[in-house]
């Protein structure tokens, strides 16, 4: 794919010929470079139909065109318009002094000078209100989080790096493939959307990599302090063996420790909703799920399926990154072969400390969102593209 260039960068096209008499000016993006108040001299002196003069410009707020921002470093002063239209005067040397003394910055450069750092720096106050906008993409995840887990107990909420599909097509022409979306960022999914399904697996050495990666994140962390962000590292082997129909309803699972055979956890895991995110130019799309995990009795049927579990866990503040290599085998078809699969995923530690903030509107609850999410956004751009 070619690189993106803005459009005040790219080369501009021929300049149209508007000789003939009532032919409108094809309107196109301005280069930040041009006056916006100043009409192009190609459309000064159009005659219309009735023979009188129109001056068509194509500015700011007169409901002609696009907004087109002034230059930083060109501050102009009309005078007297004549024929060719308004003069062009750069600022007075004690306006640009007084417009850098109000900005923190030293005069002598123009209103464009910029000087990063320095005892003179002023404090950034988020916005020219003083406050700071809530993140649009965290409010839209925090409100996906409550209104699908309020209510509910023992609830689980991860995150699992994957790849969204197409919808099925109904010809059979075309293979299933990755979603494209007119997007060139990370896009949220709306919840009506036809998608096919969300595939949660990864390549060997995609697995690896994420290994290194997230070894070396836990290895660096040593030096800081407990609680200060260090990465903190374990690992599990389980057996588990699901039970039920399934579906809506869930299946109950059973997990063993695979060296001592202990029992560790019953549960009837039942999935409430999903929010899928689609990243372009990445090598993985996201989904974050609403789960509930309910503790229940020991099933007495016998399984319908198992699965071995080699996990490495990544604990950070306030989630964990869980790497597993799974091997699934159906105990019904004993002549079926059993599959391995690659899965990364990212749940949330204190789930009902979350749900609490979130009723009471704190700031800390976009604070544990934004964390986690970044957390997704960093392993997704960190991701290495699966071998063709």
């Amino acid at each position: 794919m070619p690189p993106y260039i803005p459009y005040h960068d790219r080369s501009l096209p021929p300049r149209p010929n508007h000789s003939q008499r009532g032919q409108s000016p094809t309107p196109r993006y301005a280069s930040p470079d041009l006056d916006p108040t100043v009409s192009y001299h190609w459309t000064k002196n159009m005659s219309s139909d009735s023979g009188e003069e129109q001056s068509t410009s194509y500015g700011n707020g007169n409901g002609n065109g696009s907004y087109v921002p002034r230059p930083r470093g060109e501050v102009f002063e009309h005078e007297d318009q004549g024929e060719a239209g308004p003069s062009r005067k750069r600022a007075r040397q004690d306006e640009e002094e007084s417009y850098s003394q109000d900005n923190g910055h030293e005069g002598g450069g123009g209103g464009s000078s910029y000087h990063s750092g320095g005892a003179q720096a002023l404090p950034l106050t988020g916005s020219i209100f003083n406050i700071l906008p809530r993140n649009p993409f965290t409010a839209v995840v925090g409100d996906f989080i409550m209104a699908s887990a309020s209510g509910l107990n023992d609830v689980e909420i991860e995150i699992k790096l994957g790849t969204l599909m197409s919808a099925p097509d109904p010809t059979a022409s075309q293979p299933p493939r990755r979603i494209r979306m007119p997007t060139q960022s990370e896009m949220i999914m709306p919840p009506d959307y036809p998608l096919g399904p969300f595939h949660s697996t990864m390549h060997p050495h995609q697995y690896r990599a994420f290994n290194n990666l997230l070894n070396s994140a836990a290895q660096t962390s040593i030096s800081l302090p407990p609680h200060a962000g260090r990465v903190h590292f374990s690992r599990s082997k389980l057996t588990d063996s699901f039970h039920g129909g399934g579906g809506r309803q869930g299946k109950v699972r059973v997990s063993r420790d695979r060296d001592t055979g202990e029992v560790v956890q019953v549960v009837k895991k039942r999935r409430v909703a999903d929010l899928n995110v689609y990243c372009p130019g990445w090598p993985f799309d996201w989904r974050i799920s609403v789960n509930v995990e309910e503790p229940c009795d020991m099933p007495t049927s016998p399984p319908t399926m198992t699965r071995d579990k080699d996990r490495a866990c990544y604990r950070h503040q306030v989630c964990q990154v869980d790497l597993t290599h799974v091997k699934s085998g159906e105990t019904s078809n004993p002549t079926s072969k059993p599959t391995s699969s690659f899965e990364l995923e990212i749940e949330i530690l204190d789930v009902p400390t979350l749900l609490q903030e979130g009723m009471a509107g704190s700031d800390r609850f976009d604070e544990i969102l934004q964390n986690v999410l970044d957390t997704a956004r960093m392993l997704v751009k960190n991701a290495e593209s699966a071998p063709q």
